[in-house]
């Protein structure tokens, strides 16, 4: 469970949608889907590290209320950046809360 007091932040998660114009021509536009808060996971913390280790794309990393339909398809806009997302965790299987790792600057 997260202390709603460390979810301090707001993300917003966007949608991928495909579609094509009179000339036929495949469009893709992003979505805003949900407005979340979230809790960012410092670069310097002990999680960070250890997600870090695993995967070295890593730019940054978000910890969320458990949300379905969350995955890596979307993308994260935070503070103006966008982010790709690379994993979406559940931790602990119990659908309490999700770990986004995300990497930058697309």
């Amino acid at each position: 469970m997260i202390n709603p007091g460390e979810l301090t932040h707001q993300i917003v998660l966007q949608i991928k949608s495909i579609f094509q114009d009179n000339e036929l021509n495949v469009i893709e536009v992003w979505n805003d889907w949900r407005k979340i808060w979230c809790k960012p996971i410092p670069k310097t913390g002990r999680e960070f590290f250890k997600i870090q280790t695993v995967n070295s794309e890593i730019t940054e990393a978000f910890k969320i209320r458990y949300i379905a339909g969350v995955n890596p398809h979307q993308r994260v806009r935070f503070r103006g950046n966008l982010l790709e997302i690379i994993e979406v965790i559940n931790e602990g299987e119990r659908n309490n809360t999700l770990l986004l790792t995300c990497k930058g600057a697309i």
